[in-house]
C-alpha cells in the first residue's frame, strides 16, 4: 500500500511501517488521554484532520493541518435514516472512518476500500485490546469517581449501532456522488459494504 492512495486513522502509527499515510485522521481525540506522542506524531509527512476543539493542542506542533467542526448531524438524536453527506463541508456524525471515507470520495477517489474497518466487541478488565491490531491501542478505563468500567456492554451496543449508522449513510452518499465503497477488511462484523478480498486488492485483480 506505499504507494497508493491511504489515509491512516488514530494511532495509525502502532503497526510500525517505514511510511505514513498521505492523510491522516485524528477527529476522536480524547483529551485526557495519555497514550499519544504529538512529538512525534505531528513531525510526520501526512496532511492532519483535526475536529476543531483541537486547534490549539495541534497547532503548538503545526500550523498546516486542517480542522473541520461539528455539524448538526454530531449531536443530533433524532431519526438519521435520510441523512446524507453535506460536502464540500465534512460530516462530522460518526467518527474517523466515516470522515476519512468523505475525504478520498472529496478528493475524486473511487473505489475506495476500507482495511481494518469493524465492530467492537465487548472488552472486560482483564482483556487485551480485541478491537484494534495492537493489544495496547486502546488501554482499559476505569471511571475514577465510580471504580466501575468506562464502557459497558450497553455502551458497546450503542456505539455499534450508531456506526452501522454512520456507515450506512457514507455507503449511501458515496453512491449518490458515483463512489464504490467495498470493505477490504479480513473477517470482522462490518456488512454495509460489498466485500473485497485485501490480496486480491493489492494484487489489481478486484
Amino acid at each position: 500500500m506505499r504507494d497508493e492512495f491511504t489515509i491512516g486513522i488514530n494511532r495509525f502509527n502502532l503497526l510500525g511501517l517505514d511510511w505514513d499515510p498521505d492523510w491522516w485522521v485524528l477527529v476522536d481525540v480524547q483529551h485526557d488521554d495519555d497514550w499519544w506522542d504529538w512529538d512525534d506524531l505531528l513531525h510526520r509527512d501526512s496532511t492532519f484532520l483535526f475536529r476543531e476543539h483541537d486547534r490549539d493542542l495541534v497547532e503548538s506542533y503545526r500550523k498546516d493541518a486542517t480542522f473541520v467542526d461539528h455539524c448538526v448531524h454530531r449531536t443530533y438524536q433524532g431519526d438519521v435514516d435520510e441523512w446524507t453527506w453535506h460536502l464540500p463541508d465534512l460530516c462530522s456524525r460518526g467518527g474517523g472512518a466515516s470522515m476519512a471515507i468523505q475525504v478520498a470520495a472529496s478528493l475524486g477517489h473511487d473505489p475506495i476500500y476500507l482495511v481494518g474497518c469493524d465492530l467492537y466487541k465487548y472488552r472486560g478488565p482483564d482483556d487485551a485490546d480485541v478491537n484494534h491490531f495492537d493489544p495496547d491501542y486502546c488501554p482499559y478505563k476505569i471511571r475514577r469517581s465510580t471504580g466501575e468500567e468506562a464502557i459497558g456492554p450497553a455502551d458497546w451496543d450503542r456505539l455499534n449501532k450508531r456506526l452501522i449508522k454512520a456507515h450506512t449513510m457514507a455507503r449511501d452518499s458515496a453512491k449518490r456522488m458515483g463512489v464504490s465503497v467495498l470493505n477490504a477488511t479480513v473477517g470482522g462484523q462490518l456488512e454495509v459494504y460489498p466485500r473485497v478480498d485485501i490480496n486480491a486488492v493489492l494484487n489489481g485483480k478486484a
